[in-house]
């Protein structure tokens, strides 16, 4: 799987590397990555983190806006109505950029789905979509 980042690129063959990568961290405490199997561009994940908690959106083909994957109703409906803004290098703005709480996940739940799309090159089925 090629993983791209801000001004990086990494290839994992096995899922312990992907998580290791997508639990590594730049400068600003956070990261952004494009995942895609081998050189296809799609399907594609593409996952914002700041520090323990980021988003998933994932592209099934090129011109479709994607799915946002949502929330998991352990975070309690109050979380849906705040915004969270995640902080990483190449986020635009540079102060951050703000997300609403409805597609904010716990990391471990971003690398699970990341995971998922590195078994089956589909959506992940561990979690609800909202369709753009």
């Amino acid at each position: 799987m090629r993983i791209d980042g801000h001004h990086r690129t990494w290839s994992a063959t096995d899922e312990a590397t992907l998580a290791q990568v997508l639990r590594s961290r730049d400068r600003a405490g956070g990261g952004q990555f494009w995942l895609a199997h081998d050189e296809r561009p799609y399907p594609a994940v593409a996952i914002r983190i700041s520090g323990d908690l980021g988003d998933v959106h994932f592209f099934p083909f090129e011109g479709h806006p994607g799915f946002r994957a949502l929330a998991p109703a352990s975070m309690g409906p109050e979380h849906g109505g705040k915004v969270t803004t995640l902080v990483y290098e190449g986020c635009d703005p540079a102060s951050g950029e703000d997300t609403p709480g409805e597609f904010i996940l716990p990391v471990d739940t971003v690398v699970a789905l990341a995971r998922e799309f590195f078994r089956t090159g589909a959506r992940p089925a561990g979690a609800s979509w909202f369709e753009l």
